[in-house]
This record gives C-alpha cells, sequence and structure tokens, in this order.
C-alpha cells in the first residue's frame, strides 16, 4: 500500500471517528430495498423477521431470520406505518405482535451502533416488548413505557424486538443510532502504518 493510500485511510478513519453524529432510521418514509436493507449516512441496516420463545425463562431466540428455514413463516413487512411481521393467518395491520405465536423483528447494522432511541406505531398502555442486544436477552424481560423509547447505554451491531402477549401490536416507526468511533488504539496503529509506508518509500528512492 502507498503512502497516500495509508493517508488516506487513516485520514478516513479520523474523520469518521470525529463524526459519530446519530443515524436516524426512519421506516414511515424511507424504504427497504428488496433484500430488507436501508442506508443512512453511512450505515446500512437489515430487517430480519423470526420467532422467540418467552417459556421457560430466560426468553431466547428460536430463530432470526424465517426466511432461511422451514421452521417458522414470518417475514418483513413495511407500510407508512413501519415495520412489522406478517405470517400465517395474521390480522390485517400486520403488526409486531404475540397473538399466533411470539413475533421477532431483529435490526442488522453494518457497523457497531450505540442505541439512542425507537418510535413506535399503534403504541398503548397495554404494549410491551421483549428486547435483545447481538442476540442477548437484556433485562428487564418486558418493557414498556415513553415512546419514544430511550435506549441509552445499549451498543451493539443487533437489536431485536419481540412480542409475547396478545395485547402486545405494534409496529416500528424508526430507530436512531450513532457510529461507535475507533478506539485512539486504531487511530495511532493507521498513523503508525502510514508513517512505515513513508519511510519504506524515501529507502525505495535512495
Amino acid at each position: 500500500m502507498s503512502r497516500m493510500t495509508y493517508a488516506a485511510a487513516a485520514a478516513a478513519v479520523v474523520l469518521g471517528a470525529g463524526a459519530a453524529s446519530a443515524a436516524t432510521f426512519d421506516f414511515t418514509t424511507m424504504s427497504l430495498d428488496s433484500s430488507h436493507q436501508l442506508t443512512v449516512d453511512g450505515i446500512t441496516v437489515t430487517a430480519y423477521a423470526g420467532v422467540y420463545r418467552d417459556f421457560p425463562n430466560p426468553d431466547a431466540i428460536v430463530q432470526t431470520d424465517c426466511s432461511t428455514t422451514w421452521s417458522c413463516d414470518r417475514s418483513v413487512y413495511q407500510s407508512e406505518y413501519g415495520l412489522g411481521v406478517t405470517g400465517f393467518l395474521d390480522g390485517p395491520y400486520i403488526d409486531i405482535d404475540g397473538a399466533l405465536g411470539n413475533d421477532l423483528l431483529t435490526l442488522s447494522f453494518s457497523q457497531t451502533v450505540d442505541f439512542s432511541a425507537v418510535l413506535f406505531s399503534f403504541w398503548g398502555n397495554s404494549d410491551s416488548f421483549d428486547l435483545f442486544v447481538d442476540g442477548t436477552l437484556v433485562s428487564p424481560e418486558e418493557r414498556s413505557g415513553p415512546n419514544p423509547y430511550p435506549l441509552s447505554g445499549l451498543r451493539g451491531t443487533t437489536i431485536s424486538f419481540g412480542a409475547d402477549a396478545i395485547d402486545d401490536s405494534y409496529k416500528l416507526a424508526s430507530i436512531t443510532v450513532a457510529p461507535v468511533p475507533l478506539p485512539a488504539a486504531g487511530l495511532m496503529l493507521l498513523g503508525g502504518l502510514g508513517g512505515l509506508a513513508a519511510v519504506g518509500r524515501r529507502k525505495k528512492k535512495a
């Protein structure tokens, strides 16, 4: 790799680390492509429909992506109100619900992010959700409360929202995340590689 290439790579990482601004994925106005992907500010998210179990405790994901197996029949559905999960005998609104099995909607990001907040459509006082980050259940198991719901302090590459009660029925309208800056050690490593490349170039010319 040339000196200019190393320098460009280092600069790109430095700029990326400094520009860790929030990115909002608004599923009510931004459409997923045919692969259920959407890119905002350089971050790509992929949506998956799956199922999970709520007994015995603790809750656990059974299948993240039902499109890869015959064991479940869920698929991602998008409307003007956001993302839902559809399946056999699902109702007309196609929400994330617990009426006929436990729906699970997973968002997988192209890089590690800090989760900031999630906004639901059709959210009511009786609604709650189970939350998984990188496949691990986040305590407490059942979450209910304000909408948008704060996710501060959670970091990962995937986040999953599940419904396991007949009263749970909502859509995922949007989610806001922020890219995790590269640690200082990573920046120093790129800087060192750039310096070595420069030295090697000078020696070659000599």
